[in-house]
């Protein structure tokens, strides 16, 4: 039973890393995303901001509670 427990914590901690991995991209993103528009190569649009943000911090919420689940999995 304890190498079940460790199994799926490690896939756990695989896809909780993975979420975080995209939160940082939605970060990079952003900051394009403004770059872009203070050298005037895009328009500002408050739906892109919004969005972006939305993604990066569900992105962060979903891959921080997985890895908690995972750690404690493999705690058990």
């Amino acid at each position: 039973m304890k190498k079940i427990n460790k199994v799926n914590g490690g896939i756990a901690i695989y896809y909780g890393i993975s979420f975080l991995i995209g939160a940082i991209g939605g970060l990079i993103g952003i900051v394009v995303w403004l770059f872009k528009i203070f050298t005037g190569q895009i328009d500002f649009s408050w739906g892109m901001l919004i969005g972006l943000i939305i993604f990066t911090m569900a992105s962060g919420a979903i891959g921080y509670s997985i890895l908690r689940v995972g750690y404690e999995e493999i705690e058990k």
